[in-house]
């Protein structure tokens, strides 16, 4: 995970130029979101490698590095299953221009996909399919992966100037939520969106680099997930009263509710902002 957030860095203040500020300020939101404290809290699970290699992924994929992105997709897919959708976001983005070498890439990571298992033989996954999709819970857990932090990442990486980060961005959207049909942890699904997280938290917040008020507010806010998200310490004695995760969520619903609510209305002063830079910025060029 550290590996992974260096890289995220170098992502995001060499590949991106995004203020260092801003980069700070979404490394650090991003790391506050329950998506990422997942890892935290059960590192037995493959997560934190998985992670490593997404973001090796994003930043081969953006500084046009063939050669090594297909040798981190190669690992990804054996580590991972989902890690095929960030080929596939490659294949999409790279334009007519890298076609042929977006095909080569994809074979050699469809062919890392499917040896072992035609050697060892299939898993035997259960796959849940749409079915989940009549239960509200389902939708909870999609929203809690990054809770409000959602329309602030997606929105970013709408306005990124990098315009490959969108297709880019839709496989792996898409990519999770196939992966929630196959699994019941429906929130842990969401691993390939957690470097672009940053990434899309980045391009937004560096939008409002001159609104420190609304950053600081951020902060505070971002802050407040690390002892909400998950059962930690914070809480004395009411891990041991537990039988099931959700008890947690059921008994800090009033905290929780009032915490995604402010995040929410920050999104709403952001977006705010952001078109009052835009138009001012219109309205200067005469456009």
């Amino acid at each position: 995970m550290v590996a992974g957030y260096g890289v995220l860095s170098w992502i995001l203040i060499a590949l991106l130029r995004v203020r260092r500020g801003a980069a700070g300020l979404a490394l650090i939101a991003t790391m506050a979101s329950t998506r990422n404290l997942l890892i935290i809290q059960n590192p037995y699970i493959i997560d934190g490698f998985s992670f490593l290699i997404m973001t090796i992924l994003l930043a081969t994929f953006l500084a046009e590095e063939t050669g090594w992105f297909t040798l981190a997709a190669v690992v990804g897919i054996l580590a991972r299953e989902d890690s095929v959708f960030s080929v596939l976001g490659f294949v999409a983005g790279g334009g007519r221009r890298r076609l042929k070498v977006a095909a080569l890439v994809a074979t050699v990571a469809a062919g890392a996909y499917a040896l072992p298992r035609w050697a060892y033989g299939p898993p035997s996954l259960g796959f849940l399919g749409l079915k989940q999709l009549a239960h509200p819970s389902y939708y909870a857990k999609a929203y809690f992966a990054f809770g409000f932090l959602w329309p602030v990442m997606l929105g970013g990486l709408w306005l990124a100037p990098e315009r490959r980060l969108v297709p880019y961005s839709v496989f792996a959207l898409f990519g999770s939520f196939v992966s929630t049909f196959f699994a019941v942890d429906t929130t842990r699904m969401f691993l390939p969106m957690l470097p672009l997280a940053a990434v899309g938290c980045a391009m937004a917040f560096d939008r409002m680099a001159d609104r420190p008020g609304i950053l600081g507010a951020w902060l505070a806010i971002a802050l407040t997930n690390v002892g909400l998200a998950l059962p930690t310490v914070f809480c004395p004695g009411m891990i041991e009263r537990m039988r099931e995760l959700e008890d947690w969520y059921v008994r800090l619903a009033i905290p929780i509710v009032l915490q995604q609510v402010c995040g929410l209305g920050l999104v709403g002063l952001c977006a705010h902002a952001i078109l009052a830079t835009r138009r001012s910025s219109s309205h200067l060029t005469g456009d």
